[in-house]
């Protein structure tokens, strides 16, 4: 007898126990709703030692809303030690709260909240965050590891906006590295696939560092290949005066000053104004030869 009216006590000790529980839980939610993420922990603080994946979900989020992101990750590491059933929101949170920080201008912190995310989920690779790292690094000169991450990304995701404003990017930090090879192909296939002035321009800007770095090198022909592309299309104009100008420069060098003379002339047509810099330089060209008959 006493035994089954202990049974019954324990039951009901513990249906009040759950019932309460899914209470408090209940109240927790409703004070996240209302953005009271202090009132929200008062509920379920207590049951902090409780091995329930929602209960460990909850306070890493007020946590994390309340910016205290080491107790943020350390309750969400719990909950997914428990099940994964909070895995995708505990990433879409992490997201918005990082797409938010960008909508402001925020991009450190968005940075910072989206390597917040791998602490909690290591496999976890979005590639609007390594397209986000591969940014600030470009932006601040880093161009080996914008590379990384650019790539990284690209394998992730090619074909979205995001993917589509960072190829230009890799392909000037592979430059800017001096992987001319991969720049260069990269840029040839980017214009093959869409013939757009901002494509051209940039296997142009590709071609010319290029063709520079021949010139300086004192690889005349591989330097005169390069110039004479852009000459051949006559595209794009900010780079044809000079792509003239060099080309010019490669023939006096090699004592054809004929041929030198009509390319100094054609960068002086090119620029009706006669303001330009390889203008000037063209006309002192041109008055040296003078001077030397």
């Amino acid at each position: 007898m006493k035994r089954g009216l202990w049974l019954i006590l324990l039951s009901a000790s513990l249906l009040l126990f759950c019932m309460r529980k899914e209470e408090r839980i209940s109240n927790a939610r409703k004070f996240i709703d209302q953005w009271n993420y202090d009132r929200a922990l008062t509920e379920i603080i207590s049951l902090r030692q409780e091995k329930n994946s929602e209960i460990q979900y909850l306070l890493g989020y007020c946590y994390l809303r309340k910016n205290e992101h080491a107790e943020a990750i350390r309750y969400f590491k719990t909950s997914l030690e428990v099940d994964t059933t909070f895995k995708d929101s505990i990433i879409r949170v992490y997201n918005i709260l990082s797409q938010n920080a960008l909508k402001i201008n925020e991009p450190e912190r968005a940075l910072f909240l989206y390597q917040e995310i791998t602490k909690i989920i290591p496999e976890y690779e979005q590639a609007s965050r390594l397209f986000l790292i591969g940014n600030l690094n470009f932006d601040n000169g880093n161009h080996v590891a914008s590379i990384k991450a650019y790539t990284r990304a690209l394998q992730i995701d090619s074909t979205s906006q995001e993917a589509a404003n960072a190829k230009p990017r890799l392909i000037r930090a592979l430059a800017a590295t001096g992987d001319f090879v991969a720049a260069l192909s990269m840029a040839d296939a980017a214009y093959r696939q869409l013939k757009t002035t901002a494509n051209l321009l940039l296997l142009s800007e590709i071609k010319f560092t290029l063709a520079m770095k021949h010139f300086s090198a004192g690889t005349l022909d591989s330097a005169e290949i390069y110039f004479g592309q852009i000459i051949v299309s006559q595209e794009p104009k900010s780079l044809l005066d000079k792509a003239y100008y060099y080309t010019a420069e490669i023939y006096y060098i090699r004592g054809n000053h004929e041929a030198a003379l009509e390319l100094y002339k054609k960068v002086l047509r090119l620029d009706p104004y006669q303001k330009g810099e390889m203008t000037r330089k063209a006309k002192e060209r041109i008055d040296e030869m003078k001077e030397k008959k």
